[in-house]
């Protein structure tokens, strides 16, 4: 064996050099990711999409004051008018399942005619204690990677082909966690107009 592997070094040297290269790449490429602790904490997000045939008066704002989630209706004004936030899904993303739930809320009747701003009744997110700092207290910051190719064979060897379709990730140093698509059931938000809230810390268990 040994003998042939000598009379044929240029052809063992053409097999294993390449298997050698992909393989050396893949490992840098992924071992940040794969040493990395997991992210530990929940998030909330919100996402707004506009409908164009059935527009409104007002739109809404989503905030986080005093660690709580805060939210308004707007009426739109000359200063206003390129707000397309007539309406608004809230998100809590499940670290440990690496999902995302909607959080369903409702809207105050009449809000096509109000002259000032409403405040919002969100007691569904009440009990949730909210860090609005961009890095968790685990190191991880959410981020929009933007559109990135699936990049074919190489691609899936390398390891920069996503395994999701939303574009945003959980980012630590070098490694990332990708993030699955929120789906919501009031109708499809602007996919790339995906807002972060804050961090869940605290979450009061209601008896």
């Amino acid at each position: 064996m040994g003998k042939w592997i000598k009379n044929n070094l240029v052809l063992v040297s053409g097999i294993l050099l390449p298997v050698l290269l992909v393989g050396g790449f893949f490992v840098l490429n992924n071992a940040p990711r794969m040493l990395a602790d997991p992210p530990e904490y929940d998030f909330v997000l919100v996402g707004y999409r506009y409908d164009y045939q059935h527009p409104s008066d007002y739109y809404l704002s989503f905030e986080v004051r005093n660690n709580t989630l805060s939210g308004r209706a707007v009426p739109k004004g000359d200063g206003n008018t390129h707000l397309n936030r007539q309406y608004a899904g809230i998100f809590r993303y499940n670290a440990a399942a690496n999902t995302f739930e909607e959080i369903v809320y409702e809207l105050p009747e009449g809000l096509d005619g109000i002259e000032e701003p409403i405040p919002l009744l969100l007691t569904e997110t009440a009990d949730l204690t909210l860090d609005k700092r961009s890095q968790s207290p685990d190191g991880y910051t959410f981020e929009f990677l933007g559109y990135r190719g699936r990049g074919g064979l190489l691609g899936e060897m390398f390891g920069m082909r996503r395994r999701h379709e939303s574009n945003y990730v959980l980012k630590k140093d070098g490694a990332y966690v990708d993030l699955p698509k929120p789906a919501s059931t009031s109708g499809p938000y602007y996919q790339n107009d995906l807002h972060f809230m804050g961090w869940v810390i605290e979450e009061v268990s209601n008896p």
